[in-house]
């Protein structure tokens, strides 16, 4: 049975919510002990004398004033400081973890088979195949980290890659896709800065800990001494009781964070074997998991706070009830009912090197559900969309047009605002692509981004002017042309401009955003043949939607351009009503063609919205 990864999205946003109003309470227990603490230490309240209205009312609230206005902004400003710190996205997990990026053209046997798997769960998911980053860890385990498909990066160790077959891997990976259509990461990534705030009081105990043991031993050596609290033992036992405080912090933290995350693991396990259709691949990885001695531990001291993104426990815990995942058993039960509890011996689940070289050079699908979407590259343009210059020469290519006026002014920019090298690699190129149906055309487009996000960020710069130079040198610009050109504006910026990242959900609806609904809806339909099959699939469109609009609007890519960002930051379920909508618009005529699968997926890229639900194969 298909996810709904529109309502398992919602649900997410909504686990969002209920994460705030947990953290909310935390801070006001923290709020509560830090007063607390600071009254007794600093010698304003006697404990011992603590009974009855009456002492109650002696308290000098307006420290308690004080001292909540400093615990509250030391927290806010330690969310905010790890918000700054995570705003570029997935690199900066996944960099903070240790993460070094395997380049896309990597010869590496183990590596390559890696790429080739994640691109393929890429096309059965209907992202763009995101950066994939290498942990020199033993242990076997794997994250997604972003905001959105646009910025996610997948994260694998070391162990995976020596440890597990080439199907096992392909679970792991399934399971990460999930993460990232299910709209996981995006929580998860927030309640890293979340968490940071609820531990920072303990971390400032300890410095004032430290501070505090520094002052007493130079006291001691200059033959001072104090009894006074305000000048020593009430600065300690200040930052004793702070330390004191970050482990209760630290307590309802990892509380948090485990009940968020053990049910999105069940839930990406199911969501992987849809798109493998293959169960026994990530219940052999779990297995291989079991076999071994470090299991799937990360030793790098990020671990702890990013625990909740990996594909299985990274830090080993004292209770289960601070289990980030679910137990292994437990796991591989709903995936195999009739597994007989035994863990394969190390030995037999080490994979040899040789077959990992021939998976690596086959670049098979398996029995992947990319089979119904993928259809095979000339290796020319597999090889060339994997390096960084030869890929800029594809979207060229892609964007080069038939009629010579366009096509050599088009060449022209391309020497002028490019290189010469750049232009003979589209002359390369170009007769290939041509010959490319419109789905391999936006499947090319999805291999292409990581060879593109390598790119420094000037000679991205002068591609992104170049990518509109040539859209702008054609005299009425399609559909085409201009999908291309916004999917490189956005998926690819998100990799150098932080600002474009779809960080958070509108609360705008869909009939806030008509005119934005209504030009998306009238460009899809000016396609669908002559004027009355463009009518017919325009009234299919608008007969989806739970609101009225006008009559159709003239095409306006211009205007199109201005009002996407509006569409993308959508909520999921208002999402999943436009996408209904362009479905139905698409399929008007009831056949889905081709060129209707390419319409449908290159729309799903770059409004960030999951393709799977809307094809349920």
């Amino acid at each position: 049975m298909s996810s709904n990864f529109f309502a398992q999205q919602d649900l997410a946003r909504r686990n969002t919510r209920i994460l705030v109003v947990l953290f909310s309470l935390a801070v006001l227990l923290l709020l509560l002990l830090t007063n607390i603490v600071a009254l007794v230490s600093l010698g304003f309240v006697d404990p011992a004398v603590i009974s009855g209205i009456e002492h109650w009312q002696s308290l000098p609230w307006h420290l308690v004033a004080w001292v909540s206005l400093l615990v509250i902004a030391a927290v806010g400003l330690a969310v905010l400081y790890k918000w700054q710190q995570l705003k570029a996205g997935g690199k900066v997990v996944a960099v903070s973890l240790g993460g070094v990026v395997i380049s896309p053209d990597s010869a590496d046997p183990l590596q390559r088979r890696l790429l080739n798997v994640v691109e393929e769960m890429a096309l059965a998911a209907g992202t763009p195949v995101p950066p994939v980053y290498l942990l020199a860890e033993p242990g076997i385990n794997a994250f997604a980290a972003g905001y959105s498909p646009a910025d996610a990066v997948i994260g694998v160790t070391q162990g995976c890659l020596t440890q597990l077959n080439r199907e096992q891997l392909q679970g792991v990976i399934a399971h990460e896709f999930s993460h990232i259509l299910n709209g996981d990461m995006r929580m998860n990534i927030r309640l890293i800065a979340i968490l940071n705030g609820i531990l920072f009081l303990g971390h400032i105990g300890y410095y004032m800990l430290r501070g505090s043991r520094g002052s007493s031993v130079a006291r001691i050596g200059s033959g001072r001494s104090s009894n006074n609290k305000n000048s020593g033992g009430g600065i300690l036992l200040l930052a004793l009781g702070l330390v004191v405080i970050g482990y209760v912090g630290s307590f309802f933290g990892n509380l948090i964070k485990a009940a968020v995350s053990r049910q999105r693991e069940f839930l990406a396990d199911a969501s992987a074997v849809q798109f493998t259709r293959n169960p026994g691949g990530i219940a052999g990885a779990l297995k291989v998991i079991g076999s071994q001695s470090r299991q799937s531990s990360i030793a790098n001291p990020n671990a702890d706070e990013s625990s909740h993104l990996f594909f299985a426990e990274a830090i080993s815990r004292w209770a289960a009830i601070f289990a980030t995942h679910p137990p292994l058993a437990h796991r591989i039960k709903r995936l195999e009912p009739q597994w007989n509890g035994k863990f394969p011996t190390p030995a037999s689940a080490k994979p040899d090197t040789e077959t990992a070289n021939k998976a690596a050079s086959a670049n098979t699908t398996g029995s992947t559900n990319t089979e119904r979407l993928q259809q095979a590259l000339p290796l020319l343009l597999l090889h060339s969309s994997r390096q960084t210059e030869p890929a800029q020469a594809l979207v060229c290519c892609l964007l080069l047009q038939q009629d010579d006026n366009s096509r050599n002014e088009q060449l022209r920019l391309i020497k002028q605002l490019g290189s010469v090298s750049l232009l003979q690699q589209v002359d390369q190129l170009c007769d290939t692509v041509a010959t490319l149906n419109a789905l391999q055309q936006v499947q090319l487009l999805q291999r292409l981004m990581p060879a593109l996000k390598a790119l420094p960020q000037q000679r991205f710069s002068a591609f992104s002017q170049l990518v509109q130079a040539l859209l702008h040198a054609i005299a009425a610009p399609g559909l085409g042309p201009w999908l291309v050109s916004q999917f490189v504006e956005h998926s690819l910026a998100t990799q150098f401009d932080p600002s474009q990242i779809s960080k958070r959900y509108s609360t705008k609806t869909l009939a806030q955003l008509a005119p934005a609904v209504a030009q998306l809806l009238a460009l899809v339909s000016s396609v669908a043949g002559d004027n009355q099959q463009q009518q017919q699939a325009w009234q299919a469109a608008i007969a989806t939607l739970d609101f009225g609009l006008d009559a159709k609007p003239s095409v306006s890519l211009s205007e199109l351009s201005r009002q996407l960002p509006a569409l993308l930051t959508l909520a999921p379920l208002q999402k999943q009503q436009l996408w209904q909508a362009l479905e139905a618009c698409v399929q008007a005529d009831q056949l889905l063609q081709t060129n209707e699968q390419a319409l449908l997926l290159a729309l799903a890229l770059l409004l960030e919205m999951p393709y799977q639900t809307a094809t349920k194969a």
